[in-house]
């Protein structure tokens, strides 16, 4: 078991400037809880109220790569503010750290996540989408959240919103008609396309839907949403079949 000078001197280096000295202090913590020393733990807990921002995360993360049960709901605070960070790794890494909270704690990292994701920060709106796609999170809330995403400023941002409509099952059309919209009128062409291909999921496709891609299939002004719109209806197509013979 290692001394608690030896542990007290790696906590202290989660908080260390460079990268490669908090990733060793990190291992070396998850290493050893992972053998006899449970306290390790308790320390990391208490390390995700620090003052300091990097040692936080790195507490958090280290809890994340112990177990699933290490990683407590305190640590949600921490993961939200990570998911914001200007740091494509640490974001990603806290998106799947939340994930994985969200699977033990369904209600309430779902009602902190729709929240995030109608929140201030263009990043942590983005990984919280994302994080709700995963979780397979629904409700009428869900899609208040995803009609202001589909519009948001951040192009990333209506992306992700799109990558959460394109899984959702909604009976009442909403879903259908933010894609819609997104795919007639939004000014990125990446944005036009991804509404396309995401209409191309959905199990009940309305008449405006077919109607509207059929539209853009046969835009020769823009060959790559004519493409993604062809390649919507050619799913939807499949999906109709299976159906059909499902029903025999």
């Amino acid at each position: 078991m290692a001394s608690d000078e030896i542990v007290d001197n790696l906590i202290r280096e989660l908080g260390d400037a460079h990268k490669t000295v908090q990733r060793r202090a990190i291992d070396e913590l998850v290493a050893m809880a992972g053998s006899d020393n449970p306290v390790i733990v308790e320390k990391l807990r208490e390390s995700i109220g620090s003052e300091d921002r990097r040692v936080r995360w790195a507490a958090a993360y280290a809890l994340g790569q112990i177990s699933a049960t290490a990683l407590s709901m305190e640590a949600a605070e921490v993961l939200c503010e990570a998911m914001a960070d200007d740091d494509g790794d640490i974001r990603w890494a806290a998106t799947n750290l939340m994930v994985q909270l969200g699977r033990e704690n369904p209600a309430e990292i779902g009602a902190r996540l729709l929240r995030l994701a109608a929140g201030g920060d263009h990043n942590a709106r983005k990984m919280a989408l994302y994080c709700i796609r995963d979780l397979q999170i629904a409700g009428a809330e869900l899609l208040a959240v995803l009609d202001g995403a589909a519009c948001d400023s951040d192009v990333h941002v209506r992306l992700a919103a799109l990558s959460v409509l394109s899984r959702i099952r909604d009976a009442s059309g909403e879903a259908v008609r933010i894609m819609l919209e997104r795919m007639k009128s939004d000014s990125d062409a990446g944005v036009r396309r991804a509404a396309a291909s995401a209409l191309g999921n959905i199990q009940a496709a309305s008449a405006d839907a077919l109607s509207a891609l059929t539209f853009a299939a046969a835009d020769s002004a823009d060959e790559s949403l004519a493409r993604a719109a062809r390649g919507a209806l050619d799913r939807l197509e499949k999906i109709r079949l299976e159906k059909h013979h499902l029903e025999k």
